[in-house]
């Protein structure tokens, strides 16, 4: 059964964040069903694995209704950073693909960045 809440447009400030995330084309980072359901977790919810774009509107919602956006945001940085090291080892154990891999790691922190201004923005602009 499908909660009607999830079902409603994010709040706007949380479209952008939603869109990078989810696309492997901005953040170079594919972002797994798993991966949502543990930042999740760090925020105190249990969720099912399902749709991974459910899955991170209903925790864009949590964070909004809960005052918790700083803390969200932070846990997918800490997300990127893991990625990016992942990336830096592969990079090293395979030099021929080494160019490809760096376009990641710069999308990636590309994407950290993004996450940080949007953490230190003011919601009442």
């Amino acid at each position: 059964m499908k909660h009607p809440r999830y079902n409603d447009p994010l709040p706007p400030a949380y479209e952008g964040v939603e869109r990078q995330l989810m696309a492997l084309f901005y953040s170079g980072v594919y972002i797994t069903n798993a991966d949502i359901v543990k930042v999740g977790k760090s925020l105190g919810l249990q969720l099912p694995l399902k749709e991974r774009t459910a899955l991170l509107k209903q925790i864009m919602q949590h964070a909004y209704d809960n005052d918790m956006k700083p803390a969200m945001l932070q846990a997918f940085i800490q997300l990127l950073q893991e990625r990016i090291k992942s990336y830096q080892t592969l990079a090293q154990a395979f030099p021929t693909a080494a160019p490809l891999i760096q376009t990641w790691i710069q999308k990636a922190r590309s994407t950290a960045m993004l996450l940080q201004r949007e953490m230190r923005s003011n919601p009442y602009e």
